[in-house]
């Protein structure tokens, strides 16, 4: 049977059938308790996690008086999530006292959502065994480690793109086609870069019709439905390529996708290089070059589904070309999706290798995911919030300069310091910002623009350069080694205009420099 047409529970495939695997029943308890697992998980991690740059974005916007507001906020450019994200977010935000839970909920519901529906997906070709070691493969990955409980969109959009695909495996159904259509409408509505997502849909649908000669206008319909909240949203992505358009701090080529292959799984760009390449030739066999079998004649014969995975697994080649071509921004986790190609092609995979061959990688996937729950476990001993602004407001009590206002060296940690330090220490703590220099010392100014809206918001100390330096020519300076290109400007800057740096304290990565500006300094 092939992708799309829904008759019966497939029988699993010859690689499964040779894979002694545990009951069904068995099967479905442990991936219940897995769903439970990493709900409870995530919730210890929101709840030991700071608040970054990004989530404070999150929660200023979604703290707004009403979607007015927020449609308000948007439209000048303070954060790039849609509209429909914060619908979600402003419904979860008061259900808990803590915010770091609350406002993090919505992701950690979201994971377990996208656990279920690769196991659902995966068992209906290769049965529960493959499905559930598909679903426990995505604990290694950075959508769990990391956006799982991350106050973004990312954990939802994924959960909408697993439902997608269970959805099309059972089209022309009416009831799984119209759900296709509303989870991807929903997947565009928490993301804008969810339309490339589309594009591995539309490629199988497209190969079904070339391989069984029939147009089925519903489905094209719903998929053609999928990015149609971006004709609403168009006026908040015009402006914010109108706003951070010229000079991006994130830039992306061709040779930044083995990085991100490598980055989904917390390793280096030619190991996630090679893990794609070993699913693509999955894929391959499984679903274009099948066995034969007396009793089952072809098995898993389907370029729709073949064509699905590959550009699934692929997706960072064209979103890339895409916006190369639309000059615009892209990192990592703005293609989270093609770890989904990754779960379900590796069980193409294991259906072409022997049983044994399946148990000894259930194995090393248990292995490894026990070795990082230990580990997070084990540091999660205290169960408390660890405050990102002590270290600082120690550096500086430990200097003995407490009279000196503080420049933090970039938005994200400024930002920080302005939501977790303490009242006093908050009236010391400055961010200086200069759209030209920004450009000139780091080739980018997204963060300074970034600050400057949201200070409309927030109560911020944030200063422009020019002005701050004429008031303050003795000051102190805070700054982490090996900063993110793009996102920091300053210490360029002060080592070519400042007339004496001296350390006056340090821990670690972080460092407290005491800054006098030379008399004739550029301003």
């Amino acid at each position: 049977m092939q992708i799309g047409e829904v008759v019966r529970e497939e029988a699993p495939e010859a690689g499964q059938s040779r894979f002694q695997a545990p009951s069904a029943r068995l099967i479905h308890w442990l991936m219940g308790l897995l769903m439970v697992y990493v709900i409870v998980r995530s919730v210890v991690a929101a709840a030991m996690t700071p608040f970054w740059f990004d989530e404070l974005l999150t929660l200023t916007v979604s703290r707004l008086p009403n979607l007015k507001a927020v449609w308000g906020a948007l439209s000048r450019a303070l954060d790039s999530p849609p509209p429909g994200f914060y619908v979600v977010e402003r419904e979860f935000i008061g259900l808990l006292q803590n915010k770091h839970i609350a406002l993090r909920l919505a992701s950690i519901l979201a994971f377990p959502c996208t656990l279920l529906c690769v196991f659902v997906y995966v068992k209906k070709r290769s049965g529960e065994a493959i499905g559930l070691i598909c679903a426990l493969l995505l604990l290694l990955t950075s959508l769990f480690h990391y956006h799982a409980f991350e106050a973004r969109p990312y954990s939802m959009e994924i959960a909408c793109v697993a439902i997608a695909l269970v959805c099309y495996q059972r089209v022309p159904s009416p009831f799984w086609t119209v759900m296709l259509s509303l989870s991807l409408m929903l997947a565009e509505s928490f993301h804008y870069y969810a339309v490339f997502t589309m594009m591995p849909f539309g490629v199988a649908e497209f190969t079904y019709y070339l391989w069984a000669r029939r147009f089925r206008w519903p489905v094209w319909v719903a998929l053609a439905l999928g990015p149609a909240p971006l004709l609403f949203f168009w006026p908040l992505i015009s402006k914010l390529r109108e706003y951070y358009g010229a000079h991006p701090w994130a830039h992306y080529s061709l040779s930044s996708i083995p990085l991100t292959y490598g980055s989904f799984f917390m390793t280096g760009g030619a190991l996630g290089f090679a893990l794609v390449a070993v699913c693509a030739t999955g894929v391959v066999g499984a679903r274009l070059l099948p066995k034969e079998e007396e009793s089952n004649g072809s098995i898993g014969r389907d370029p729709a589904e073949a064509s699905l995975l590959l550009t699934l697994l692929l997706l960072p080649f064209p979103t890339a070309l895409a916006i190369h071509l639309f000059h615009g921004m892209m990192v990592h986790r703005f293609v989270l999706a093609s770890i989904l190609g990754v779960a379900l092609s590796l069980a193409c995979v294991m259906t072409l290798a022997r049983g044994r061959v399946v148990l000894i990688f259930a194995i090393f996937v248990l292995s490894t995911i026990t070795l990082h729950e230990f580990t997070f476990w084990r540091s999660a001993h205290p169960l408390r919030l660890e405050n990102p602004a002590s270290p600082v407001e120690a550096l500086v009590q430990k200097a003995g300069l407490t009279d000196l206002p503080v420049v933090i060296s970039d938005g994200n940690t400024y930002l920080q310091m302005a939501y977790y330090a303490s009242p006093d220490s908050k009236k010391k703590f400055f961010f200086l910002e200069d759209e030209q220099k920004a450009v000139q010392y780091a080739g980018a100014d997204s963060v300074d623009k970034g600050v400057q809206v949201l200070q409309s918001y927030v109560p911020l100390q944030v200063e422009p350069l020019s002005e701050f330096i004429a008031a303050h020519r003795t000051f102190l300076f805070e700054v982490e080694d090996n900063p993110t290109l793009g996102l920091t400007w300053l210490p360029g800057y002060l080592q070519a205009e400042a007339s004496s740096v001296q350390l006056v304290g340090a821990d670690g990565t972080r460092k407290i420099y005491l800054i006098t500006m030379k008399e004739n300094s550029s301003q």
